[in-house]
C-alpha cells in the first residue's frame, strides 16, 4: 500500500526530433531521457526523438515547457500524441497495480526516468499505430476496386508515396524510439530492471512493436503486388503500342510499294 505523494504523469510526443543542445538540465547524468531543470514542484524529461514527459506538473507548467521546446523541434506534429498515468510513491516495491497506477518506492530521478521512458515510448507507438493504420486505410480502396472491378485505381507514384509513408513511420520507431530496447540508465541502475519489465508489460511495448512490424509487412506485400500489376499493365501497353506502330509501318510500306504503283498504272 502506498503512503507517499500521488502525482500525475503525462507523456507528449511533440515531433520527429528534439535538439537537446543547450537545454537547461538537472544534475543527473542521463543522456536520454534528459531531466530538465524545472521550477520546484514538478519533474520533466525530454527525449531526442521528440517526446517530453511531465510528472506532477500543472497544465500551465506543461504549456510553458512545450513553448520553450518548440524552436528545437523537427517536423512538429499538428497535435501531440499523449500517454497519461498516475504515480504513487511509498510502496514496498516498484510495480503497477491492476488499475494501472504506477507504485514506486520513492521519487528518485532514476525511477521517474524509467517511468518516463515507458510512457514516452507508449505515446510514440500510439502515433506509429495511427500512422500505419492510416496507410492501410489509404490502400483499402485500391485493393477493393481491384477485387470488385478487376482494375487498378491508383498510379504507381501514389503507391510509392504510401510505401514511403509507411517505411518512414516504422523506421522512426525502430531507429530512434527503440521501443523494444531497455533504457540506457539501467546499466547504472540494475535494481530498476524489474520496474522497467513491469512497465514494458503494462504498456505492451514489445507486443505493439511486433504488431507494427506485421502491419508494415502487410503494407509492403500489398503495394508490391499492386505495383507489379501496374508494371504489367504498362508493359502490355507498350507491347500494344509497338504492334500498332509496326502495323502502321506495314500499311505505309504496302501503300508505297504495292498499292500506289498499281494505281499509277
Amino acid at each position: 500500500m502506498s503512503t507517499g505523494p500521488r502525482l500525475q504523469a503525462r507523456a507528449l510526443l511533440l515531433g520527429e526530433r528534439l535538439d537537446h543542445r543547450g537545454l537547461p538540465r538537472e544534475g543527473a547524468p542521463l543522456t536520454d531521457p534528459v531531466p530538465l531543470a524545472t521550477p520546484e514542484g514538478f519533474t520533466a524529461f525530454s527525449f531526442r526523438w521528440g517526446a517530453v514527459v511531465f510528472i506532477g506538473a500543472t497544465a500551465q507548467q506543461e504549456a510553458a515547457v512545450v513553448e520553450m521546446l518548440k524552436p528545437r523541434l523537427t517536423s512538429a506534429l499538428p497535435r501531440p500524441m499523449e500517454e497519461a498515468a498516475r504515480i504513487e510513491a511509498g510502496a514496498e516495491q516498484d510495480g503497477v497495480d491492476p488499475d494501472g497506477v504506477i507504485r514506486l518506492r520513492d521519487l528518485s530521478v532514476s525511477r521517474l526516468a524509467v517511468v518516463a521512458d515507458a510512457l514516452a515510448k507508449s505515446a510514440a507507438l500510439a502515433h506509429q499505430e495511427a500512422t500505419l493504420t492510416e496507410a492501410l486505410d489509404r490502400l483499402d480502396p485500391i485493393v477493393a476496386t481491384l477485387r470488385t472491378e478487376g482494375r487498378l485505381a491508383a498510379s504507381s507514384r501514389a503507391l510509392h508515396r504510401q510505401i514511403g509513408h509507411a517505411l518512414s513511420a516504422r523506421s522512426r520507431t525502430t531507429a530512434r524510439v527503440e521501443a523494444e530496447d531497455k533504457p540506457e540508465l539501467l546499466w547504472d541502475h540494475p535494481e530498476l530492471e524489474r520496474l522497467h519489465a513491469r512497465l514494458a508489460d503494462e504498456y505492451e511495448l514489445k507486443e505493439r512493436s511486433a504488431a507494427l512490424d506485421r502491419k508494415l509487412s502487410l503494407i509492403g506485400d500489398t503495394t508490391e503486388g499492386v505495383l507489379s500489376l501496374i508494371q504489367g499493365r504498362r508493359a502490355l501497353g507498350l507491347e500494344v503500342a509497338v504492334v500498332v506502330l509496326v502495323g502502321i509501318e506495314v500499311v505505309f510500306t504496302l501503300w508505297e510499294y504495292v498499292v500506289k504503283p498499281l494505281l499509277m498504272h
